[in-house]
């Protein structure tokens, strides 16, 4: 009997698009020869304990997680999508801007993701103390600028891609202190210790889709242009952030 693999993928993404991935695995089946299973989980905390206890062998992890695979469940990278980046938007109350008081009350989605990292370095790029700070971690990063709206914080850490999903009367409703600029950030693919004799192959189709008919459409429904191969290079920048 053939070995079955397991594929997960960050909830934030599966929640964009669900039916996008069911599609991604299927592909990654008939390119590769094998069989994959994909079992959507609605929770990032919980389908990041899942990876880390075992038994996934693919994944399609935010930078936060994908780190912590590496170093704790020998993952490794091979690709990301092309040109999409995870930044930081540090946003205040239009009209408001950074108040002088303290201490600053800041809204984030939580700790456990890389978009609260990039944003204590835009607190440290505009010489604010972690100490004269109090964190309210709102949940996710849409609570984190409604923390911000709603008074409860002077200022929110706002994923980039949040942020420009934003209505436009929530946007002109606040305003952008600060953004990281990076590029040091993004979602990617990583494959885990049981796939490693196909960590080449594995890359190659993903890198691939962009040229066949079928591998396109896909992108195109989750929005991608291509992916670009990846190694753990790549992330050496991102472990000296969350240090």
């Amino acid at each position: 009997m053939s070995t079955r693999y397991q594929l997960s993928v960050c909830p934030h993404d599966t929640a964009k698009n669900l039916a996008g991935w069911f599609l991604i695995n299927t592909y990654l089946q008939r390119q590769l020869g094998l069989a994959m299973r994909f079992e959507p989980c609605d929770n990032f905390n919980v389908e990041r304990e899942q990876v880390l206890a075992g038994g996934i062998h693919l994944v399609y992890a935010n930078p936060y997680s994908a780190l912590r695979y590496v170093q704790e469940r020998g993952f490794v990278p091979v690709a990301r999508p092309a040109g999409v980046f995870d930044e930081t938007m540090l946003v205040a109350r239009r009209g408001v801007g950074l108040p002088a008081t303290r201490p600053l009350k800041v809204a984030s989605a939580t700790d456990k993701l890389i978009v609260h990292f990039l944003g204590l370095t835009l607190l440290n790029q505009l010489q604010i103390p972690m100490a004269d700070c109090s964190f309210h971690m709102a949940g996710n990063h849409l609570k984190a600028a409604q923390a911000v709206l709603g008074g409860q914080a002077d200022v929110g850490f706002v994923f980039n891609e949040t942020w420009h999903g934003l209505s436009a009367s929530t946007r002109e409703a606040l305003e952008i202190v600060a953004a990281t600029e990076s590029q040091s950030a993004s979602h990617c693919f990583c494959v885990g210790p049981e796939l490693a004799g196909r960590i080449d192959d594995v890359r190659a189709v993903l890198c691939g889709m962009a040229t066949d008919p079928a591998g396109k459409k896909i992108l195109e429904d989750l929005h991608f242009s291509r992916f670009e191969p990846m190694d753990l290079a790549a992330l050496d920048q991102l472990t000296t952030l969350v240090q």
